[in-house]
């Protein structure tokens, strides 16, 4: 019963993050479904999935085998994801607007399921603040003696959880009433994600 609640207890976080605690993840959704579409926005998710069973795989690895990341590592890291997210972030304030929106502009700025997750999964492994999550959340599991299974169920299910908040995000923000408006608004909305990521990009320099 105790592992059921440990389960429920981390998915629950893990949920209410995404939707009331919203991050890089959170934003290059937005991003990706509102400028180009919902088709890029679940291939996004599914790069933030990977990502997410990447940063679970090695931390894992790490606590098991008690290996400790050096310094030098961890700053790289924190600098490439800076980098990265910085660079999305002036690639999005630096968009030009597409005009009206119909099906045929979608398909035309579209971009293809390759890049789409390729952006999804560098954007969250380069994350420093993903990776300290995650390690965080599986020392406590390993640390406080929880049954292996527990570990296993939750090194799939939380990138499954990733996926399945990310795609509704992509569904409903791709939605053709909400794009119709984004693109009347487009420039702006477009400055604002990009700020956003590069606020974000600060903090994590600033802060981490």
């Amino acid at each position: 019963m105790e592992s059921i609640v440990l389960i429920v207890s981390i998915l629950a976080i893990h949920v209410f993050g995404w939707l009331f605690a919203p991050g890089p993840m959170t934003v290059l959704i937005l991003r990706n479904s509102l400028l180009y579409s919902r088709r890029a926005g679940i291939w996004t998710a599914l790069g933030i999935a990977l990502g997410n069973f990447v940063h679970i795989s090695y931390s894992l690895a790490a606590i098991f085998l008690v290996i400790s990341i050096s310094d030098t590592a961890l700053m790289v890291v924190r600098y490439l994801g800076v980098g990265y997210l910085a660079y999305l972030g002036i690639k999005t304030v630096m968009s030009r607007s597409t005009g009206a929106y119909s099906d045929a502009d979608v398909q035309q700025k579209d971009i293809s399921p390759f890049a789409a997750g390729k952006t999804g999964f560098l954007t969250n492994i380069l994350s420093p603040t993903a990776s300290l999550f995650f390690a965080s959340i599986f020392a406590s599991v390993v640390s406080s003696g929880f049954p292996l299974w527990v570990v296993l169920f939750l090194w799939i299910a939380m990138p499954l959880n990733s996926l399945l908040m990310a795609s509704l995000l992509s569904v409903l923000f791709s939605h053709n009433k909400i794009k119709s408006v984004y693109t009347k608004y487009e420039r702006i909305t477009n400055v604002i994600l990009g700020g956003l990521l590069l606020l974000l990009a600060l903090m994590i320099l600033l802060y981490t």
